[in-house]
Parts: C-alpha cells; structure tokens; sequence
C-alpha cells in the first residue's frame, strides 16, 4: 500500500502526504471474494472499511439496499455510535479494502481536518438519502392506505373503509346530538345490463352514476360502494326530510340521464334507495340493515323509489 493509491482515495482527499505515509502502517487490506460478507446486521462493529477495487452490496432482510463503489467508506456509523451493524454487507464482487481499527479512525480524525470534514459531509448526504427513502415510503403507504380503501373503478370509498369509517360517524354525531341519516342505494335490472351488453358496459354504467352521485351530493356527504351495484351513502348532520329531498334528487337525476356505451344508447338506468335516520342507541349494523330493509321495500314496490321506517 503507497501513498500514491491512498491519495486517490476519495475518503481520504485533501490530507496531507505526512499524515498519509504514517497511516500506511497503520491500516492493513483484507479481500473478499464475490459473496463473502464484510458486516451482517445486528452484529458489532468497531472498524471502517474503505473500498479499494471491487463492488460490495448492502442488504437489508436478504434484499439489495444500495450499493458501495470504489473510494466508499462502510462501517463508520456502526463504529460511532458505539452499535452493531444496521445492515449487512457483502461483496458482490471480489473486493479489496482498507481496514481503519477504531484507534487508527481516531487517530486520523483527530490529525486530519479533512477527513473529519468529509467524514461529516458523507454521513450528511447519507442520512439525507435515508430521509428521502423514508419519505418516499410514507408515500408508498399513503399510497397503499388509499388504494385499500377505495374502489378502483369508481374511486368511491369502500366496505372495508365503511367498516373502519361509520362508527366513529355514527358516535361523533350521537356524542354531539346531531342529526344523520344513511341510505342504501342499488342499480335496477343491473345484472341485466351485464348479461344483455357485457360487463364493460355494466362499468361503463357503473361510472356514470357515481357522477351524478359526485354531482348531486355535497362536499360533506360521502359514498361508498359496497357491492356490484351496491352503494352507501352517508349525510351527516341530515335530518331526515333533508335526506329524503338530497336522494330523491339523485334518484330523479339517474333516472332523466341516458346512458350510452361504445356508441349503443343503454336501456333506462333507475335507483332504488333504502333511508334510515340516526337514532340513540343505534349502532352500524343496526343502521345498516334498516337501510337494507328500506331497499328491500323499495325494491319489491315497484324499484326506482326511495323508502325509509315509517312511510
């Protein structure tokens, strides 16, 4: 090992020639052959190694992290915060290294302006990297959060944020004595529609209505769709005739639209609507199935109508 090869080190520019010939003796090499480990996470560490030649490969849980290239230094994290390794690392080519036993990387620091300064300004960029992946993450989970609690087709929440969702609605508004109702809502003759035109066409239908649905709701109210055809939808702070003028507008709205699908106009689309109001002691399954049972009602009086308990 020369002065000459450490000069071109990168963790090592800008230290001077005296402080390079006494580290020579120092500092020893080790080789890696492609695959053998340096570090395996969890396990101490109290050395810094700076690649030489050679390719190593960090690994968290078997899987490739990042990747340590020529004039990179590993171990140093490990080594001053006095812990075991936090990721293992091995060669994914054969390597050559330079060994900095917790003494000579303190010597060093301790001689050299310029290493500690590129030290700082190494680990500065890597936990900047590391930030930016957690962030990232965050957003891959925000991401996967939404994704599992929307339906895909109509970006209409879904059953399972209905299950998460409704009974902290239901306690917010009986805590603070508010008014709320729910309806249930279904497409009619929707399986006609399926097996008359294709399910392309039964999608196509499917989006329409959650328009008019967008469209003649307000920003508060909220909808779901729990089924084929089946919807939730949710007005807070509703009472019961304001609710049953709000769904008998949208029951009017899909029943005055044409639908049309790959240039064919569609039969007639109707909704019928089941409505149930808030009551104390109520509970989301309870809520729920008397919305259901409306729909029932409302379904086998004739469809695209709207029923609630007491009409």
């Amino acid at each position: 090992m020369s002065v000459a090869v450490l000069r071109e080190l990168q963790a090592l520019q800008g230290i001077g020639d005296q402080i390079l010939d006494a580290l020579v003796p120092r500092a020893r090499l080790l080789q890696l052959a492609a695959g053998q480990h340096l570090l395996r996470r969890g396990e101490p560490n109290l050395r810094v190694y700076i690649l030489l030649s050679g390719l190593l490969r960090v690994e968290l849980d078997d899987s490739p992290l990042a990747y340590i290239e020529q004039g990179e230094t590993v171990g140093e994290l490990s080594l001053l915060a006095g812990s075991s390794a936090t990721a293992t690392v091995a060669a994914e080519k054969p390597a050559q290294l330079l060994v900095l036993d917790e003494e000579t990387f303190w010597w060093l620091a301790e001689s050299s302006h310029e290493f500690s300064v590129g030290l700082l300004v190494r680990l500065a960029k890597r936990l900047r990297s590391n930030n930016d992946a957690v962030q990232e993450s965050i957003v891959l989970r925000r991401q996967f959060e939404q994704a599992a609690l929307s339906d895909a087709l109509t970006g209409f929440r879904n059953r399972r944020w209905l299950d998460q969702t409704l009974p902290r609605i239901i306690q917010r508004h009986l805590h603070a004595s508010e008014p709320l109702c729910i309806a249930m809502m279904d497409i009619d003759h929707f399986k006609q529609i399926n097996d008359g035109y294709g399910h392309a066409a039964g999608d196509a239908v499917l989006l329409q209505v959650g328009q008019l649905v967008r469209a003649n709701l307000r920003p508060a109210d909220s909808a779901a769709r729990i089924g084929g055809e089946e919807f939730v939808l949710i007005l807070p702070q509703t009472l019961l005739p304001g609710a049953i003028s709000a769904v008998e507008r949208l029951r009017e709205a899909v029943a005055s639209a044409s639908f049309n699908y790959d240039g064919r106009l569609l039969p007639q689309v109707t909704v019928s609507l089941g409505l149930v109001a808030l009551e104390r002691g109520a509970n989301p399954q309870k809520l729920l199935a008397q919305a259901d049972d409306a729909l029932y009602t409302a379904k086998q009086s004739g469809r695209n109508r709207t029923e609630w308990p007491g009409r």
